[in-house]
């Protein structure tokens, strides 16, 4: 039941908000067990294998082509499964190699419930994990908040089922432009979180910064429900699938998009402010 009323939730949310600046804002909510951080089996629904057919219609044609010649052995990507949940509109940075995307870390000012020094560590080796991937996206840490693009906030409790959220906003074609993370030191049944627990949520939340959405496979850290600790191969070849797309409506996302994505790059205005905190 936990990890069902997590990805409802995820997908009430998944179509965005539209907002009255033009701007559009994006939850994804995750929910880590305090008790263990265990492999589990797939989850083989039907309604995730139809999610998955009906999404291949939707995939760039040069992608397409790059799944039907790849290896049998290549990991399988589940971009399609929340191409079909956002309606084929797929959210993400511009090429942030030259630019880092500028991160910004809370320092709790006052006592917080549950709370371990060793918890910013934790956020820096997710941080890592992804970096790792060699995607066209670097992060560099900043100390004013106001300069940073990704805030990472703490709080002591979350909503139910719920150890970790991020919001993110985007322009309407697509281009990701700010987002927050707030990680809960405690995890979704109330606990104390551990370091290997908030690390895992950590990687999660960034990667709903970077424009993933959920994988209906457990044995991806995208999974609604967290239950592995480290990103898998599905994970690693649905972001790097996401990153060689331009923004956009996946339909009419042809050669016009990504021209357009080679010419935005930062030349795009920021983000305007009236988003809701």
């Amino acid at each position: 039941m936990h990890r069902f009323r997590s990805f409802v939730s995820y997908m009430l949310f998944a179509a965005g908000v539209t907002l009255p600046t033009g701007l559009q804002a994006q939850h994804g909510a995750s929910a880590h067990s305090v008790y263990a951080v265990r492999v589990a089996a797939p989850l083989a629904t039907s309604s995730s294998t139809a999610a998955s057919e009906a999404a291949e219609a939707l995939l760039h044609p040069q992608l397409r082509n790059d799944r039907a010649t790849a290896p049998a052995s290549a990991p399988a990507s589940y971009l399609g499964e929340f191409l079909v949940a956002r309606d084929s509109m797929l959210r993400r940075w511009t090429d942030r190699s030259a630019d880092p995307i500028r991160v910004w870390v809370q320092a709790p000012r006052t006592a917080l419930a549950g709370w371990d020094a060793e918890f910013p560590a934790m956020v820096s080796q997710a941080f890592e994990e992804w970096t790792a991937l060699r995607l066209p996206v670097r992060f560099t840490v900043v100390t004013d908040s106001a300069a940073a693009e990704l805030h990472v906030l703490w709080t002591d409790r979350l909503g139910q089922d719920e150890s970790g959220r991020t919001v993110w906003w985007s322009t309407a074609t697509g281009w990701i432009t700010r987002a927050r993370i707030t990680l809960s030191t405690h995890s979704s049944d109330g606990l104390p979180q551990s370091l290997k627990a908030l690390r895992a949520v950590a990687i999660h939340e960034i990667g709903h910064a970077l424009g993933l959405g959920h994988a209906s496979d457990a044995r991806n850290i995208m999974a609604a429900w967290v239950e592995v600790s480290e990103l898998s191969t599905g994970d690693r070849a649905t972001a790097a699938e996401l990153y060689r797309m331009p923004a956009g409506r996946v339909l009419a996302a042809q050669e016009a998009g990504q021209a357009d994505a080679a010419g935005m790059q930062r030349k795009s205005a920021p983000a305007r402010n009236g988003a809701p905190e």
